[in-house]
């Protein structure tokens, strides 16, 4: 998408294309494999599956390895984080035709009525002295226990139950039901994030990095920074006016941000690597605004990204095991 920004007599035109850096390909840990077995032997006790799915980038944060796992259990899309997400929901219903998708924003407990609702309708549709038992699942960091608490807050005005954090790995094992409803019950178990072994391309991976949702040493923070600025720069350049005129340079945005927030090194010089840090973090807190990951203007995105994905899958079936979970 192409914006030109009147800049006084001058024309902003932001970048087309994101440099292609070598970045890791993999965040698949010990528990991520470990929480996929241990999904595998609860699924058949599991009613209702709530799929959660960063709005602000919902096709890179979908993890096509719970398609084995799901098989035929009735499942909902939750596409959380809507409050920080420039993305035009409407994008969904062409997406889920069928209507098995809610967006929510969890900070707001009435926007998860919507999930209730659904899982009273399926306790109509079951006769178990156990109730419903529900699970969360998705990759990490995209607001699993979040949306857990809130359920909780909204169904029986109950406190958190599940710690949340803006980075990954807050939940690691699966915990107990925790119950969301009553009379019915619906019980719902919250499970650690768990990521692809391997992401379809380096960007999907700065993606992630930005979001939170792999180990934030894994690219450095000024490649992420550059990257938000890139995507800022296609949909709204003015989301940073309070630092800067638009820009395409980094180093630009961070000399003036740095001497914003009164971010030093030793000698007066701006402390680009900390204003680098900081402001990720920002944004993959939402405190800056409304940003998106993905190509949401291209109509075609959903059938792109599941072709990239079959076609990274026959890459990896082809390469040794040994190599399926390296980080290259």
């Amino acid at each position: 998408m192409t914006v030109s920004e009147p800049l006084g007599k001058a024309i902003f035109t932001p970048r087309a294309i994101f440099p292609n850096y070598r970045l890791p390909r993999s965040y698949f840990l010990g528990h991520h494999a470990k929480t996929i077995r241990l999904m595998r032997e609860m699924i058949s006790s599991i009613d209702l599956i709530f799929e959660v799915r960063d709005a602000r980038a919902p096709l890179s944060t979908r993890n096509a390895v719970f398609e084995s796992l799901i098989m035929q259990k009735p499942r909902v899309v939750v596409y959380s984080k809507s409050d920080i997400s420039a993305i035009d929901t409407k994008i969904f219903e062409k997406w889920h035709p069928d209507g098995d998708y809610c967006v929510v924003d969890t900070g707001k407990p009435s926007s998860v009525k919507a999930l209730l609702r659904i899982a009273k309708e399926h306790c109509k549709t079951r006769d178990s002295y156990f109730g419903l038992r529900t699970m969360v699942m998705g990759m990490p960091n995209v607001g699993k226990s979040s949306l857990l608490n809130t359920l909780r807050h909204a169904g029986v005005h109950r406190g958190k139950a599940a710690r949340t954090g803006a980075l990954a790995g807050i939940t690691r094992s699966i915990p107990t039901f925790v119950k969301i409803l009553e009379n019915p019950d619906v019980m719902v178990y919250d499970t650690p994030g768990v990521s692809l072994p391997s992401t379809i391309d380096s960007q999907t991976m700065l993606i992630l990095s930005a979001l939170g949702c792999t180990n934030p040493k894994l690219v450095d923070h000024t490649i992420q920074a550059d990257f938000i600025l890139f995507q800022l720069n296609k949909i709204n350049p003015d989301a940073y006016s309070m630092f800067c005129p638009p820009t395409n340079d980094i180093d630009e945005f961070l000399s003036a941000y740095c001497s914003r927030m009164g971010l030093r090194v030793k000698g007066g010089y701006p402390d680009f690597t900390g204003g680098a840090a900081q402001w990720v973090d920002r944004w993959r807190r939402g405190i800056e605004g409304k940003i998106a990951y993905d190509d949401f203007t291209n109509p075609n995105a959903l059938v792109e990204w599941e072709e990239a994905y079959l076609s990274r899958k026959r890459f990896m079936r082809g390469k040794p095991v040994a190599d399926k979970f390296r980080v290259t």
